[in-house]
């Protein structure tokens, strides 16, 4: 995946959140033949959108599908537009497939893809992964055998097997299709994103190059733009600059290669791994900052230096380590650990101390690469290693991606540093600094969880310091960070008295809802996924949560107007 600063855009890619039918193009200089040709495709309108078949016609001596018993036990949640985001019976549908997840998760699909009016066949499973509550199963819709990208519906699963709930969304009709030979469109498009890239970061075209090229189909109302909810043919192309800090992704039109979108793709880990770049420059490429290759290895399992940076980061890797197995049974080791070959094997990796070309030295900020974590100098603290850490856990989960999306994945992450830091007992996370990001560091507090608005950022979707076509995903990540707060402490905000559920039964609430988003959510998924993971927990008797807990965290999302669509 990509990598982005913690105080601000630093942009760096890595891989793909879905892999799709990838095609690896090297573009890194201005073709006029290929240009010529992505004149060519670009105007004329686009086809006719044509509908998505639905779910196939049941047989008369079938029951109907879903049941007339389980649409009586439905709640069926709807956006704005109609589209279907959710589907909550009243009490969990049982599995005609046994315990098995993937069994379980395949007995629902017919009811499920009946409620979504999609056809079973276009829906593949992405993920199977167990949490607090049971396991969640994530489908993939496809067009064609290619994926929509967000296009995604997860299913939360009890332990027995039974539904607690599916929430997601599926694209519902297309329009075009992918070129017969896509070897001069792929280029064309990659052509494209470079010209354009080059132009809006005021780089020389000479200096960027394509990584990779995916095929999706792209339906932007996945992402809560508004218009028309028609699925076209995309690239998404992956760019590189010279500079480690240069990477981005670019969505281009497969038929006429206009861009669609783009996305700065940096993210700003038991075995752990660190390195000392001692103020060396990087640049260039992701070995760059390698720990174990690039970097001589300081601190390992076994033996090294304790003292400073390094000493620092080896602690907060195996907090975080130690948070994630405690409270989500995860081993981050094995979700986001790297093995370059220098024979520590898969392991947690960091570089501190590094400086990046273009920018002041010491470089003050930290970031994910999509494989290892790199630290400015002083730029380590509990809840910012927490915090990078955790864009590695949303790499291999929700893979949240693209506008909205990517100010949750902020906002998720922010969330998570905290709860590290604050069951750690980092002092820089309890007392007045217990909602502040940053205290402590080299950069000192650039967020504040509690009172995001002295930031200048939203504590409410629609509110003051709200941006709606926001192009940096940490402001409106104030929202995300003002629900956590509520559903953690508590306190009177916009109207509602919310009583806090601890950090315990917060955890709980929050892992779910990482694991319930997908690719292209939007706040309102965020309120729809806190609610339903509040109920899994609940039927599953997680930490103890109970009916009233979950009252809290509907009252905090209203009071955070998560339940509202962004104007």
């Amino acid at each position: 995946m990509a990598r982005r600063g913690l105080a601000g855009d630093v942009a760096i890619i890595g891989a793909a959140v879905l892999i799709a039918a990838g095609v690896l193009v090297a573009v890194a200089t201005p073709s006029a033949k290929v240009q010529a040709f992505a004149n060519e495709l670009t105007g004329g309108d686009d086809p006719p959108a044509v509908p998505l078949p639905g779910p196939p016609p049941r047989s008369s001596t079938a029951a109907p599908t879903p049941t007339t018993a389980v649409q009586a036990q439905l709640t069926v949640q709807t956006d704005a537009t109609g589209r279907v985001v959710g589907m909550l019976p009243r009490t969990p549908l049982p599995s005609t497939g046994g315990s098995s997840p993937l069994a379980a998760a395949q007995s629902h699909l017919a009811d499920i893809a009946q409620v979504w009016q999609v056809d079973p066949d276009t829906l593949r499973v992405a993920d199977v992964r167990p949490v607090p509550f049971g396991t969640v199963v994530r489908y993939q819709q496809t067009i064609g055998g290619v994926p929509v990208f967000g296009g995604q519906i997860v299913q939360a699963l009890a332990k027995d097997g039974s539904l607690v709930s599916a929430v997601g969304k599926t694209a519902r009709a297309r329009s075009g299709g992918f070129p017969a030979d896509t070897s001069r469109t792929v280029q064309a498009a990659g052509q494209k994103a470079v010209t354009a890239t080059a132009d809006a970061k005021k780089l020389s075209a000479k200096d960027l190059s394509v990584q990779s090229t995916d095929q999706y189909w792209w339906d932007p109302t996945l992402g809560g733009t508004t218009g028309a909810a028609v699925a076209k043919p995309v690239y998404v192309v992956h760019i590189r600059g010279s500079r480690a800090d240069q990477q981005w992704s670019m969505v281009v039109g497969a038929n006429r290669t206009d861009v669609v979108q783009s996305w700065s793709e940096t993210r700003e880990a038991s075995n752990r791994d660190v390195c000392d770049a001692r103020r060396r420059l990087v640049s260039g490429s992701l070995a760059s900052v390698r720990c174990g290759t690039a970097f001589p290895l300081v601190r390992t399992e076994r033996s090294g230096s304790t003292a400073g940076d390094v000493g620092s980061v080896f602690k907060f890797f195996g907090d975080a380590q130690n948070f994630y197995a405690r409270f989500t049974g995860l081993d981050l080791t094995t979700l986001i650990g790297a093995d370059y070959g220098d024979g520590t094997g898969k392991a947690i990796r960091g570089t501190v101390r590094v400086c990046l070309v273009g920018e002041r030295c010491p470089f003050l900020n930290a970031f994910w690469d999509g494989e290892q974590m790199a630290f400015g100098e002083g730029v380590t603290t509990e809840d910012i290693t927490g915090h990078e850490l955790t864009h590695g856990v949303t790499q291999h989960t929700s893979g949240l991606q693209g506008g909205q999306a990517d100010a949750l994945n902020e906002g998720m992450s922010d969330v998570f540093g905290k709860f590290i830091g604050i069951t750690a007992g980092d002092p820089n996370d309890a007392g007045a600094n217990r909602w502040s990001i940053g205290a402590g560091s080299a950069i000192g507090v650039i967020r504040d969880m509690r009172n995001p608005q002295r930031f200048q950022q939203p504590d409410r979707v629609n509110g003051p310091f709200w941006v709606t076509d926001n192009p940096d995903p940490h402001a409106n990540d104030g929202v995300v960070n003002k629900a956590a707060f509520l559903i953690t402490d508590g306190a009177t905000f916009n109207g509602r008295t919310v009583r806090g559920l601890g950090v315990t039964k917060a955890v709980q609430v929050w892992f779910g809802v990482e694991n319930l988003l997908t690719p292209r959510s939007t706040f309102q998924d965020l309120g729809n996924a806190l609610a339903v993971s509040c109920q899994a927990n609940l039927t599953a008797g997680v930490a103890g949560i109970t009916q009233d807990d979950c009252a809290q965290v509907a009252d905090a999302v209203a009071a955070t107007q998560l339940d509202q669509a962004p104007q």
